[in-house]
């Protein structure tokens, strides 16, 4: 695992929930889980639509809203 810093504060996120960034060319999806953080690329690996668009259920599971 590799920590790389976003410049989010946690204030920030805690108020969105989630907030997408710019790492090396891509699109990150920071998601705050309770105490945790996830970050995933912000693309449904099926055909790319933006994860960040997508529904986030209460245990953490995030579904892309295009494909379910």
């Amino acid at each position: 695992m590799m920590f790389v810093a976003s410049g989010v504060s946690r204030s920030e996120l805690h108020s969105k929930g989630r907030k997408v960034v710019r790492h090396d060319g891509k699109q990150v999806l920071l998601i705050e889980a309770g105490e945790r953080v996830f970050a995933v690329a912000n693309r449904c690996p099926h055909e790319g639509y933006p994860l960040s668009e997508g529904t986030l259920s209460s245990d953490c599971l995030l579904t892309c809203n295009w494909h379910n």
